[in-house]
């Protein structure tokens, strides 16, 4: 018995992986036939697609799987978010390979893109202006690289501070209530994440921000390796035609 269910079960994961393989296939098939790409620059798909689009998140996530391969990727993405005005970006890997790196990650940038140096807040909880639309005259974005001690590790940090203080008598176990939990754990001036792109064949979130993430929409990135501006705007226009309901 155990042996069928072994089986049924590879063959399901299998059968999944078939499925997900034709349907991203499909995706860049239409794409590159769809006379929505036209345009010819990355500058082009970016001012064609945001004139159609409805809205843009406030906060973007990049939930990444493998790391070691997408810093350059990583650096693309910053700069479209900067043309968009999307005043945050994270980027999440579990691991904490972007935190590690993160003086690669900066040079990266500077190479690729030194005109946009100035717009970027590097790691900072500090709230840049708001600016609607594509202008020159861009603002300030900030950058966040987040890890697993930003998400589930931040949980078990804040249960095990609080269970030394309930033990030293300095807290109350009555005083332990959800909006206490929701103050200690909010991102203080970072807005909830609206959009999170998880990068790979994977659909999961491992791990990204559980406490934060309620109304979050969660969209897959087609392909890992060198998204295209094409991808990424087209996650866009999916997201500015959803509908939060909160439950309703």
């Amino acid at each position: 018995m155990y042996m069928l269910l072994h089986t049924l079960l590879k063959l399901a994961h299998f059968l999944l992986n078939v499925y997900v393989a034709i349907r991203c296939a499909c995706i860049a098939t239409y794409r590159k036939c769809a006379d929505l790409w036209c345009g010819t620059t990355e500058l082009d798909v970016l001012l064609r697609i945001h004139a159609k689009t409805k809205k843009v998140p406030r906060h973007l996530v990049i939930v990444l799987g493998l790391c070691d391969e997408s810093v350059l990727d990583c650096v693309r993405i910053i700069g479209w978010c900067i043309t968009l005005n999307i005043p945050y970006i994270s980027f999440f890997d579990r691991n904490g390979f972007l935190k590690k790196n993160e003086a690669n990650l900066r040079e990266e940038f500077a190479k690729k893109r030194p005109d946009l140096i100035e717009h970027i807040i590097w790691n900072s909880h500090t709230k840049p202006p708001s600016q609607n639309g594509i202008t020159d005259s861009r603002s300030k974005i900030n950058v966040l690289l987040l890890s697993d001690t930003d998400s589930k590790g931040k949980i078990v940090s804040l249960v095990q501070s609080l269970a030394r203080a309930v033990s030293s008598g300095n807290l109350d176990p009555e005083d332990i209530t959800d909006q206490l939990l929701s103050e200690k754990l909010e991102m203080k001036g970072i807005p909830n994440p609206d959009l999170a792109l998880i990068y790979g064949y994977t659909c999961s979130t491992h791990g990204l921000l559980p406490w934060h993430t309620k109304t979050t929409e969660f969209l897959m990135l087609p392909l890992y390796v060198s998204i295209s501006v094409k991808d990424f705007m087209y996650l866009l226009e999916r997201y500015s035609k959803t509908v939060q309901r909160y439950g309703k």
